[in-house]
């Protein structure tokens, strides 16, 4: 049997799926347990015919899965399915989790001058004004500014308006820095208070060595793939134990992870209303942490530098919702306590604070606006909060981009290019509940088109086709004569 070291591993799987294989991404599979570790003279080795077996099996089923639901007439270039994730994520695509966005290659491909076999012409010119009535997260509007393309977004969410505002926008990055060190000093300060770190410490000590002796990666999840461990009879086991150890380090430290944090506490941060919502699912020191750092917030004098740090504090309570790391998509059960997690496939816990996340994302934010700031350009953007089955894109434009209402007056918009929502699968608004209670942010959940909660029936759907042909209806009028229409089908 030949075997590979790390680094020849992940030379030989670039070559055989042409595709770019890291290092990273040979000991993910390790870890996952989808190839075995074997061991060297002291070298940590895998198997080539093992990981050959792996990549095959991963290609096919990757093709399998798209042409048994689209058919064998099939694009694969449009895929992009080569793509790493850390481009489709790349700069400022990833300042804050989004469900239900398309990658930004994909709009590049169209928005951009080259012309293939298969895209025969060029849709856009740099100078042009291109439109997304559903913008989501930014992305049209973010690959539009790197190639020079005037933008405008419309959404019916104000926190999707805040998201693709913040991405675009310039900044004084030191005054960002500085204020991000003032809300940083802010949790720590009411961390201290709460004691919550001598408890947290025992915590993850007492996570760490169990799963060492119950869950010791990579072994257990390697024969979990094998069908050498069942799961099902295991994991109830050794939660047990488990379970009886955490209650008594609870009562030795009298701590309560979710008790309530009371209306007193809401009303001292200038007036924010208590909400079950945000006492169900963050830990109480979260949530006090969490009021300090807004209380920092208010005094800010900029209002975009303002809307940005949200924007990292939103990413922040994200990370420290109280829900196991297998249901993050969806909140279901509230968790207090390490619990069996069916995606890392060891014992988890919730966040007791959210220091450290907080530390992370601040730093990441600010280097993701740097790498974006290398490839700005001049191009123009507009971001509007309404319901584009009415909006007057024209009138609204002229409140807060003169210069683009002015490139509008003159030009009008030379094509959309947007991805509509889909049907009876995602609640946009639901996915921030946690940002509209906690930020006091106006909720629009009446006006989605498609929303999860009215299904996918037949009413469903005529009143979806209603509501995307209104849209394209209305924004018809803002046209220049004979544009193209890029509309992602479902």
């Amino acid at each position: 049997m030949n075997y590979l070291t790390i680094d020849d591993a992940a030379a030989w799987a670039s070559r055989f799926t042409k595709k770019k294989v890291t290092s990273s991404n040979i000991s993910y599979l390790i870890q996952y347990g989808r190839i075995k570790k074997h061991s060297k003279s002291g070298t940590t080795v895998v198997s080539q015919e093992e990981l050959k077996q792996y990549y095959t099996s991963y290609m096919n089923d990757l093709q399998s899965k798209f042409t048994e639901k689209l058919g064998e007439d099939i694009n694969w270039s449009l895929a992009f399915h080569k793509v790493k994730e850390k481009e489709t994520t790349k700069h400022v695509h990833r300042l804050h989790p989004y469900k239900g966005k398309f990658i930004p290659q994909l709009v590049e491909y169209f928005l951009d001058q080259h012309t293939d076999g298969f895209k025969k012409e060029v849709f856009f010119q740099p100078g042009d004004i291109v439109l997304d009535p559903f913008c989501g997260s930014g992305t049209t509007l973010v690959q539009a500014n790197e190639l020079g393309i005037h933008s405008i977004g419309i959404d019916v969410s104000v926190f999707n308006c805040l998201m693709t505002k913040t991405k675009l926008a310039e900044y004084n990055l030191r005054s960002v820095s500085e204020w991000a060190k003032r809300i940083e000093q802010a949790i720590v300060k009411q961390s201290t208070m709460s004691k919550v770190d001598e408890f947290d410490s025992r915590l993850n000590d007492f996570i760490s060595s169990l799963n060492k002796e119950h869950f010791p990666s990579p072994d257990y999840k390697y024969n979990l793939a094998q069908g050498l461990i069942n799961e099902e009879d295991y994991v109830p086991e050794v939660m047990a134990q488990v379970n009886d150890q955490y209650e008594k380090l609870l009562q030795e430290y009298n701590f309560e992870v979710h008790g309530e944090v009371t209306q007193s506490s809401f009303e001292a941060q200038r007036g924010v209303t208590q909400s079950a919502f945000l006492n169900t699912w963050f830990a109480d020191n979260v949530l006090q942490e969490a009021l300090a750092a807004k209380d920092v917030l208010e005094d800010m004098p900029s209002e975009e530098e303002k809307e940005l740090l949200m924007l990292i504090l939103s990413r922040t309570l994200r990370s420290c919702r109280t829900t196991p790391h297998y249901e993050l998509e969806r909140l279901n059960t509230p968790v207090s306590g390490p619990y069996y997690c069916y995606k890392h496939m060891k014992v988890c816990r919730p966040v007791l604070s959210m220091l450290r996340m907080y530390r992370r994302y601040a730093k990441d934010t600010i280097k993701r606006l740097k790498e974006f700031n290398e490839l700005r350009t001049a191009g123009c953007f507009s971001v509007l909060a309404g319901d584009a089955r009415e909006i007057d894109i024209f009138s609204e434009v002229s409140k807060n981009n003169q210069g683009l209402f002015r490139l509008l007056k003159d030009k009008k918009i030379q094509g959309i290019f947007t991805s509509p929502p889909y049907l009876g699968q995602l609640n946009y608004h639901e996915q921030h509940q946690y940002a509209y209670e906690f930020f006091g942010l106006k909720s629009h959940e009446d006006l989605e088109i498609g929303i999860a909660d009215q299904g996918k029936g037949l009413q469903a759907r005529k009143d979806y086709i209603e509501g995307v042909s209104d849209v394209l209806l209305n924004c018809s009028r803002f046209l220049a004569d004979d544009c193209p229409y890029f509309c992602r089908s479902q």
